[in-house]
């Protein structure tokens, strides 16, 4: 007892006393320091608590060397135990030199330092897309405040950033994140902290359970004292689905808009970046290559946005240079790292041959409209064309053409984009009444079928892809006008207000054409003037069945499929297919022209070329499987296959004779 007496027999104990309990009530967001803040403050200064006194947190060596260094001390120097187990110190990493440079958001950030030297309303929430550089924001905010560069308002804050999943995590316990929130808003109560809330949208809902509260409506009332200051960030879908509805937490927060870089913009992040990662990884990269990575971003990751997804290829540039021992990106390795990264060849005139002659070769389309399709790829692949955000090309198959659509979308799909796979099926005839729209763009929230995947959002996450939409006469005409619309603007706008982007894909419209308009047609010999071009007369025909205003969008109308001659060779190289797969498993195939023959008849009569792959599958591979070795099968190592009486028949040759 004498000993605790002569630790407050002086002015200085209980002068260290007083400062410890209004430090504790500031902490609190109180101005008056209560009889526990001064018990806790006397039994803290006599050591008979666990506690340390608030305002004496020592500082580490590191911590007085780097302040040494910056200049920099925080203002709180009380213990937050809780904010270090679930928060990071943004400032901390700054004054350690950890964070990158930020460039090209000076307006964005001197609003948030504007907003956070206000009375009232204190908390900025950014919002922009993602990728755009809203967390970059607050670390070239946590860097000003290290190196001074801030009001005297915000002088010596720390920057904490908190994630809602981390206070969530492990809080079963009914009460526990209650309990962990109350500790958080205590130690954020001071004026020298700052909270920093990424993906602001996950406070709704995180942690809500029977009987108790979310992140946000525990937060809620913190921010309506101003009690703390806090930066939250979040995507526009999100604060206009989740934030906005909540009206009294919307209006807690400043929003500070935050749109995607420029061109320009992202190439000045890309060289300061290039420098960091020379110094970090060794390894340099010249402008040239530096302009080319946010050209192929610009042009074929329309999906995502700058600066984040320059920056991602850059990254990858550089970190396939480290793995192969590389002291610089040469063009080849950022040509390497870009097709990875869509998942598609670059070459664009190998592509084309390709599909030329896939298209030419299966008999798919007549000649001359493969070559009307390929000119217009020629220009629209390379980003020439006038209206660069519509479809790459938008082709309708008529009548019998539309028989081939699954097979001109596979084909294409393959020649163009590297997988058959990347063909996106929609089905507009289902849509015949105007309320089916939502089958298409969505619902909003609340409704039924919310959160329902829709082929729309395939094409979303794989931009570059055939969009094949089957029997766009038959759906109501609202659904056909947003189609339209679709096509001319180049993106279609889902019921959640997301775009998505149709500019990269080849889309294919399937339809039937009114039997007047296909009877109709110039008679006689015609005359001088008189228009009787095959192209004149399909745009009347898709006018008729589609609408003037979605027949003006066809860069390519298909009536009828290519004549016997193509199909002729197409069947040819099918059948040499078959042989070549029956000759690696030891069986020699000689077809005869009657198979030939046989098979154009019935591919004519069941119309398409997927019955010809079917008609193969089913009528002439069983008839063959029993001849190969490994199947049981003679000693016969060729056969010649005919057809007689519509009749597969197969003679074997003997073995003397192969």
């Amino acid at each position: 007892g004498g000993n605790t007496a002569g630790r407050f027999g002086n002015g200085l104990a209980r002068e260290v006393v007083v400062e410890n309990a209004l430090a504790r009530a500031r902490a609190r967001g109180k101005e008056r320091a209560s009889e526990q803040d001064v018990a806790a403050a006397v039994l803290a200064a006599a050591g008979l608590s666990g506690a340390e006194p608030a305002e004496s947190t020592p500082a580490t060596e590191s911590e007085d060397r780097a302040a040494a260094e910056t200049g920099y001390v925080p203002r709180c120097r009380m213990a937050t135990p809780t904010l270090d187990k679930f928060g990071r110190d943004v400032t901390r990493e700054a004054q350690a030199k950890k964070l990158s440079r930020l460039v090209g958001r000076e307006e964005e950030l001197q609003l948030v330092v504007e907003t956070l030297c206000r009375r009232t309303k204190r908390n900025p929430a950014l919002v922009g897309p993602a990728g755009s550089g809203k967390t970059a924001i607050v670390e070239g905010l946590a860097q000003l405040v290290v190196e001074g560069r801030v009001p005297e308002a915000l002088r010596g804050v720390r920057v904490i950033a908190l994630a809602p999943s981390s206070l969530v995590a492990g809080a079963g316990v009914v009460g526990e994140l209650e309990k962990r929130m109350k500790a958080v808003l205590e130690e954020a109560a001071h004026d020298g902290i700052i909270l920093f809330i990424d993906e602001m949208h996950s406070m709704v809902g995180a942690g809500g359970r029977e009987g108790s509260g979310d992140v946000a409506s525990l937060l809620k009332p913190a921010l309506a004292r101003g009690d703390i200051a806090c930066i939250a960030a979040t995507t526009d879908d999100e604060f206009r689905r989740l934030i906005e509805p909540d009206a009294a937490l919307a209006r807690r927060f400043q929003p500070i808009r935050v749109q995607e870089m420029t061109a320009e913009q992202t190439r000045v992040v890309l060289r300061t970046l290039r420098n960091e990662l020379r110094e970090l990884r060794g390894v340099d990269v010249d402008d040239g290559i530096l302009d080319w990575l946010v050209e192929f971003a610009s042009q074929f990751l329309r999906n995502r946005f700058f600066p984040d997804k320059a920056v991602d290829l850059l990254e990858q540039c550089v970190a396939y240079a480290v793995t192969r021992g590389a002291k610089a990106v040469g063009q080849a390795d950022a040509e390497a790292v870009a097709q990875r990264m869509i998942g598609m060849p670059l070459s664009l005139d190998v592509r084309l041959a390709a599909l030329k002659s896939a298209l030419t070769g299966r008999g798919l389309m007549k000649p001359a409209d493969v070559g009307v399709l390929v000119n217009r790829l020629e220009v629209t692949l390379r980003g020439l064309d006038v209206h660069a955000s519509r479809p790459n090309a938008v082709v309708l198959l008529a009548d019998e053409a539309a028989q081939e659509s699954g097979s001109l979308a596979a084909v294409i799909a393959e020649a163009l984009y590297g997988a058959a796979e990347r063909v996106v099926t929609i089905d507009f005839g289902r849509f015949t009444e105007q309320h089916d729209l939502s089958m298409l763009i969505g619902t909003g929230p609340g409704y039924v079928g919310f959160d329902i995947p829709l082929p729309l959002h395939t094409v979303a996450q794989m931009p570059w892809c055939v969009l094949c939409c089957e029997n766009v006469d038959l759906c109501h005409p609202a659904v056909r006008e947003v189609l339209t619309q679709a096509l001319r603007d180049g993106f279609i706008t889902d019921a959640r207000s997301r775009r998505i982007f149709l500019s990269d894909a080849v889309v294919l419209l399937t339809a039937r054409l009114p039997v007047e308009q296909r009877r109709a047609g110039p008679l006689g010999f015609g005359t001088e003037g008189q228009e009787t071009r095959p192209a004149d007369g399909r745009r009347r025909q898709a006018e008729a069945a589609l609408g003037p205003e979605l027949a003006s969008r066809l860069d390519l109308v298909c009536t009828e499929r290519p004549g016997t001659t193509d199909v002729r060779a197409w069947v040819r190289r099918l059948l040499d297919d078959v042989a070549g797969r029956f000759r690696s498993r030891g069986l020699e195939l000689d077809w005869d022209e009657s198979v030939v023959e046989w098979l154009l008849k019935e591919q004519t009569a069941r119309a398409g070329a997927q019955e010809l792959d079917r008609l193969v599958d089913d009528c002439l591979l069983p008839g063959l499987v029993g001849l190969l070795p490994d199947a049981g099968g003679e000693d016969v190592k060729k056969v010649r296959v005919k057809c007689r009486n519509n009749a597969i028949q197969v003679d074997r040759y003997q073995n003397e004779e192969v």
